[in-house]
């Protein structure tokens, strides 16, 4: 399974999905897969993309729970995050059914 198809199955809206897409594109192409620290890629994605900071850890942290993405502290100072693009080898091939979006009232 490709990380595309991962984030396709995984997140119902398709804003999102996009979102999602364009960040881990970035991750690969921009960066090789390995982000040293989080405020880089936040100053990227502001340049290129106007995302705010906050915005942009969101969605980071939103690939890593998908399993798009692993993070990490710096052993450092503890306090940097790093990211790094799971293999597509890595990525498990079943997935769980996707999350239907609630009933609006």
């Amino acid at each position: 399974m490709d990380r595309w198809q991962r984030i396709a199955e995984r997140v119902p809206d398709p804003e999102d999905r996009q979102d999602l897409a364009l960040l881990a594109r970035v991750v690969e192409a921009d960066f090789h897969g390995r982000i040293e620290r989080e405020k880089d890629l936040t100053a990227w994605m502001a340049a290129r993309y106007r995302w705010g900071n906050k915005t942009t850890r969101r969605r980071a942290m939103r690939l890593a729970e998908i399993g798009v993405l692993r993070w990490a502290r710096s052993e450092l100072d503890h306090w940097t995050k790093s990211y790094e693009l799971v293999p597509e080898g890595e990525l498990e091939s079943t997935t769980p059914p996707r999350v239907a979006e609630p009933a609006a009232p």
